[in-house]
């Protein structure tokens, strides 16, 4: 992960870091690129993901309910756009602390962790903290050793590394209100097959996943029963994971400049519905969500 997260970062990414730093100053330990636009060549086209990692949230929103919010419902989203060179930049960042990222990752049962950071990371930027870097992959290692061990028991038979992650990526989207497209698990996957298959393999190593002489992969864990637990616990994340997405979105709208006209957007760009937001709805984002959420629904947005 280590290797990972040292990685040629696109180019042009640098106005977003500096307005991070303006921002947040000596609170912020580290900004990872994550999502898409890590290998789009043009991040002028689309919406820049980031993790913004800080040392507390009263240092970074004072007393405020934002950082009450922050941290029962981790992370806060923001909005943040640079024009430089007569280009814009738009970027959505998450903030969240390091210590509350380690647990968050190393947690029994978030999923939305375990399956946003254990796929490939970029790091921007580092404060001269000399373990920071170090904590931050240790974290994404102990998320992606989480989310094996929880799909592993799940499979009936042994499945290739490939296979394992679909299986992985396409399990979590039913716990969330992402309507996501038949083979977007696939080319996700697709995407970077190296880094993948070199994770698969360091978790067969370790002996969080079982391998065979065919290059399959399975769960350690034997019996009936633990499948059966897993796949309850599975079903649970399906509900309270479902509620939780709801919440964050409800959060973002808050939060997110024009957060109304960015739900709308993420739901559209996952599944092709478009409700146009009114003016009272931007006005009364918070209030507006739920009417919203409602009629994307029904109209097929999110399941």
């Amino acid at each position: 992960m280590a290797a990972d997260l040292a990685r040629p970062t696109p180019a042009g990414l640098t106005p977003l870091v500096t307005e991070l730093q303006t921002r947040y100053g000596a609170a912020l330990h580290a900004v990872v690129l994550y999502g898409s636009c890590r290998r789009d060549k043009d991040i002028h086209d689309g919406l820049v993901d980031l993790l913004v990692l800080v040392s507390s949230y009263r240092a970074v929103h004072g007393v405020h309910p934002a950082s009450l919010l922050n941290r029962l419902l981790p992370p806060n989203v923001y909005f943040l756009q640079s024009d430089f060179n007569q280009q814009r930049l738009r970027s959505k960042y998450a903030i969240i602390t390091l210590d509350q990222f380690e647990s968050r990752c190393a947690s029994f049962s978030d999923h939305y962790f375990w399956a946003r950071f254990s796929q490939p990371a970029r790091l921007l930027m580092s404060d001269n903290r000399a373990d920071t870097a170090q904590r931050i992959a240790e974290a994404r290692a102990v998320a992606a050793r989480q989310f094996a061990l929880r799909i592993a028991p799940t499979t009936a038979s042994p499945l290739s590394w490939q296979a394992f992650w679909e299986l992985a990526m396409s399990t979590t989207y039913r716990c969330e209100l992402r309507p996501e497209s038949v083979g977007h698990a696939r080319r996700l996957i697709e995407a970077d097959p190296t880094y993948w298959q070199s994770l698969t393999y360091s978790l067969a190593e370790e002996g969080s996943l079982k391998k065979d002489d065919s290059d399959l992969f399975s769960s350690n864990a034997a019996g009936r029963a633990s499948r059966s637990i897993t796949r309850f616990e599975w079903m649970v994340r399906r509900v309270t994971g479902k509620l939780f997405n709801l919440a964050r979105l409800f959060k973002a709208a808050g939060t997110f400049s024009n957060g109304i006209d960015y739900i709308t957007w993420k739901v559209e760009r996952h599944s092709g519905v478009r409700v146009e937001p009114t003016e009272r709805m931007r006005r009364h984002p918070r209030l507006a969500a739920w009417g919203l959420a409602w009629r994307l629904w029904r109209r097929g947005g999110f399941r």
